[in-house]
């Protein structure tokens, strides 16, 4: 197949307003002409989550989680007795909630921010005792973020987890590596757990908190924290992934080590498949990364009317339009 035509299957798979047909090919052209075999094999590699892929997706998730409400004993067609959130606020989260929320006709009251439920937990520690708490994300990298951040650093969050019944992590894709650390979590090895960040990111150093840590992620129940996703992320070099060859992995490989920078360069190091439509997770190769920037105007996706996200405590405009 001739490079015109697969850089024009490419534009027409990922189906995305921001990224036309010319940004793949400039991106494309920086590289000669012995790299841009592979940079089409890796750029053909990736799964791209376009807003109405998306939306469709968030119904496919919602269904998983009303599954798995329903067999914790809870009220899944109602949601009488369950509460949304997500781990951060920030424009990923924001997008998410509200696609989340208005996919599948579920009320802004039962979205709470992480503020407001620590403040809830921490006048009444009971007050939640026979609830569901779902906590939404696009994409689960190494985990870290929630693991060491969100609960390792937070009492609040960690009384606020454990005050509900049963907690969902509930996110489109999760990376083998994040799974990897839950597993270990739910079995108590919360040692191992460490030094598997410690490995994954040696330029950070854990020892003069690594007590504190320890102690913190020892006070959740982790096994009350269960897991719905829709799809496992992997390397895109692994063993796991058999679309390609070994020869093409090798090709590919080259070109990301000789493209990538020294030093930090986040997660890229999982060499993840996915990316949305108003960012590219750091998992991605960093070869990538200029090509799925994050959007910053999101008024492209609009075909209607101004739509607001209202989550408790905030209202953030964005351009979305929820018929896509």
């Amino acid at each position: 197949m001739m490079e015109k035509d697969v850089i024009k299957k490419i534009f027409e798979r990922f189906n995305e307003p921001i990224i036309p047909e010319a940004s793949i090919e400039r991106w494309i052209n920086k590289f000669d002409k012995t790299d841009k075999t592979a940079a089409l094999m890796l750029l053909d590699q990736i799964e791209f989550h376009s807003q109405p892929r998306l939306i469709r997706e968030t119904k496919a998730l919602h269904a998983r989680v009303i599954k798995r409400l329903d067999a914790g004993g809870f009220d899944a067609e109602k949601l009488s007795d369950v509460d949304y959130s997500r781990e951060f606020t920030c424009k990923s989260g924001d997008v998410v909630s509200y696609l989340y929320r208005k996919s599948n006709l579920i009320p802004t009251v039962d979205f709470k921010t992480f503020d407001w439920l620590s403040a809830q937990t921490a006048a009444d520690p009971g007050r939640f005792k026979d609830r569901a708490l779902v906590i939404l994300d696009d994409y689960i990298g190494t985990g870290s973020q929630f693991i060491f951040q969100f609960i390792g650093r937070s009492e609040d969050d960690i009384r606020v987890m454990n005050s509900f019944k049963k907690v969902y992590l509930a996110s489109y894709i999760i990376h083998e590596s994040a799974l990897e650390k839950f597993w270990m979590l739910a079995d108590g090895l919360i040692d191992d757990v460490i030094r598997v960040e410690e490995k994954q990111f040696p330029d950070v150093d854990m020892s003069s908190d690594e007590d504190d840590l320890r102690k913190a992620l020892s006070l959740l129940d982790w096994r009350n924290i269960e897991l719905i996703y829709l799809d496992v992320d992997y390397p895109i070099l692994s063993d796991a992934n058999r679309s390609l060859s070994r020869q093409e992995k090798e090709e590919i490989s080259r070109l990301i080590r000789a493209f990538s920078h020294e030093g930090y360069s986040g997660t890229s190091f999982l060499e993840g498949h996915h990316t949305f439509f108003y960012g590219a997770p750091n998992s991605l190769p960093e070869i990538l990364w200029p090509l799925f920037k994050r959007v910053e105007d999101l008024s492209v996706y609009t075909r209607g009317t101004e739509k607001i996200i209202e989550q408790t405590g905030e209202v953030v405009r964005y351009n979305i339009d929820e018929e896509a």
